[in-house]
């Protein structure tokens, strides 16, 4: 059984176009790059929020908290890579930060430039070569960390106790999941537990843990030919009509029309 995103990957990385991402905070250890083509979209990457408007782009290291919010349709391509997929860029990724994760397509030199015409395109299509992604990857990242201001950091900091859970969540999403086992698990209040979510996170325990899941399900529709019924299992629903409930009111339609709807965004 094809375990889902965050716990292994048959692919180092995955180039999608979304048209309306809404995600709330969350971390992983993957390095995400976000391009908005058209339209506007709110992201928040640690404290810092910024609306991306068409040409803006926004680098996200592994492990920093971090949200996609939309009202509308947009052209959105959003690049996931494994950092074992990085090793070239193991200094810039450990060792060094950027001044702000945010920057704009025309700071970067023309071949940053073409390279993320060239994966956008690669968004929209199925049968681009693995050794292609990779290259031009390759090369967008070697211009931005060329291009884009980037320093040292003073120091390596430990993950706080939320990142260290939204991990444990991502880790074990397949599996079931309870406010207390976690709070367990972590030496807390199941009390203090639900707390934390509604501070820092704006949401329940059990909305996030169930976002979590319908994200990766949306990845597998997308990335796979999987029967609607292995994803919803697969990611962590213990039955079809909770899986499908909870899909419809977030996207507003079954997993099979937003099947069909990504593959004809993709023709």
């Amino acid at each position: 059984m094809k375990k889902p995103f965050y716990e292994s990957r048959t692919l180092q990385y995955t180039c999608h176009i979304w048209r309306h991402p809404n995600y709330p905070k969350h971390l992983h250890k993957h390095m995400e790059l976000a391009y908005v083509a058209d339209g506007r979209l709110n992201v928040t990457i640690n404290q810092e929020n910024r609306v991306l408007a068409s040409g803006d782009c926004a680098l996200i290291y592994p492990n920093q908290i971090h949200a996609y919010a939309s009202t509308g349709d947009i052209e959105f391509m959003l690049i996931i890579a494994d950092m074992d997929f990085m090793d070239d860029f193991f200094d810039e990724f450990n060792y060094y930060e950027m001044e702000t994760p945010f920057f704009k397509k025309e700071q970067l030199t023309p071949y940053g430039q073409q390279a993320l015409n060239l994966l956008l395109k690669s968004a929209g299509e199925t049968d681009v070569p693995f050794t292609t992604g990779k290259g031009l990857l390759m090369v967008l990242l070697s211009d931005i960390f060329y291009s884009i201001p980037i320093h040292r950091r003073k120091q390596h900091t430990e993950l706080n106790l939320t990142e260290k859970i939204l991990l444990y969540i991502n880790e074990n999403i397949r599996f079931q999941l309870s406010a207390k086992a976690l709070a367990k698990e972590f030496g807390i209040s199941a009390y203090y537990l639900s707390h934390l979510f509604s501070r820092e996170l704006k949401m329940s325990f059990p909305s996030y843990v169930a976002h979590q899941r319908l994200n990766l399900a949306c990845d597998l529709l997308c990335s796979t030919n999987r029967s609607i019924t292995d994803i919803a299992y697969d990611v962590g629903f213990t039955s079809m009509r909770t899986f499908l409930r909870y899909f419809k009111n977030q996207y507003g339609c079954t997993p099979t029309e937003w099947r069909n709807r990504y593959e004809k965004s993709s023709v």
